[in-house]
């Protein structure tokens, strides 16, 4: 099959795909709120800056979070750090990182991750139902919580497959819950140069637990070409489809987004944008701008990207990740 034929029915699927997509499940109602909505925070600035797109881009740390296949990228171990503030003094913070195991364990190979999550609204004052602060200036606290262990690996040159197992913890004063779920991915890449098609499923097992948490079909595409402009520089664009399996509260969600980036000896600079769409009519609710540099800092790479959201879960949102490879 040649490139041009390939690409051609690439392109082919994918608007099959958002067709079928949008005609099936474009007449779900909505029969209430999924539980755990922080579970919708996107914890990684490069993700949020192409539109949240990331089930086929990913090829680093982020991918945790998005498609664990993306992991079994990686050539050198990652720490993600991400500090997002929200209204009302309420914080996210997210930590993650990620080991190419191939040097330690020859025959396991792949890569582990890990992450953590948090959701940290703070201090609040203790209300009766009617709103009324009782005991004087007595408050109570809350936060969400989760923990995330994942591992990918190479099948070849054209295969990546990976999971993640995430245990979720909610806790609102002197109550709380918790559940596992479970996360898994593939990633394909086509013989066609910069191409990744990339498919997740997410929230594996947790409407067994009696919470509606969103169970969700990713599928997603992204082409990367070198050498745009010059032989320092290169781009990539990417689209992607989420399919709500229990449709709960949430429509069929089309994404897009894309980066550049501009490279010189020990450094880079990134520009994203990207664009999330909702339901049939396609009417957008999410515009994501993105920006990052990275340099070498004695032999360990250092990124620092930023990310701006006008429309997330939780309203306006800026992120900032620090990431680092070495």
């Amino acid at each position: 099959m040649t490139g041009l034929t390939f690409k051609q029915t690439s392109i082919a699927v994918l608007l099959v795909w958002l067709g079928f997509s949008s005609n099936v499940f474009s007449q779900s109602a909505n029969s209430g709120r999924d539980a755990f909505d922080f579970l919708k925070i996107s914890p990684i600035a490069r993700a949020v800056g192409v539109g949240g797109a990331y089930s086929a881009i990913g090829d680093d740390i982020g991918s945790i979070y998005y498609n664990p296949a993306g992991l079994a990228s990686l050539l050198t171990s990652e720490v993600n750090i991400t500090y997002l503030s929200l209204y009302q003094n309420i914080n996210f913070e997210s930590f993650s990182f990620a080991y190419p195991v191939a040097e330690t364990f020859p025959g396991l190979g792949g890569t582990v991750a890990v992450g953590v999550n948090l959701l940290q609204p703070g201090s609040l004052a203790r209300t009766n139902d009617s709103g009324v602060t009782v005991n004087g200036n007595a408050t109570f606290s809350s936060g969400d919580q989760v923990f995330t262990l994942a591992y990918a690996k190479a099948f070849g040159s054209s295969l990546h497959m990976g999971f993640a197992v995430n245990m979720i913890q909610q806790q609102v004063d002197t109550v709380s819950t918790s559940l596992f779920d479970v996360n898994v991915g593939m990633v394909v890449l086509p013989p066609f140069d910069g191409m990744r098609i990339g498919v997740s499923l997410q929230n594996i097992g947790a409407q067994e637990s009696g919470f509606n948490l969103p169970f969700n079909l990713n599928g997603g595409i992204s082409y990367r070409r070198y050498e745009l402009f010059s032989e320092q520089d290169d781009g990539a664009l990417t689209a992607e489809v989420t399919l709500p399996l229990q449709p709960i509260e949430d429509p069929v969600g089309i994404k897009v987004g894309g980066e550049y980036n501009f490279k010189w000896v020990g450094n880079r600079i990134t520009v994203r944008a990207g664009y999330e769409f909702l339901n049939s009519s396609l009417s957008g609710i999410g515009l994501a701008l993105g920006a990052g540099y990275g340099f070498d800092l004695s032999g360990a790479v250092l990124f620092l990207d930023y990310a701006y959201a006008p429309a997330d879960i939780f309203g306006i949102s800026n992120r900032i990740s620090l990431a680092t490879k070495f």
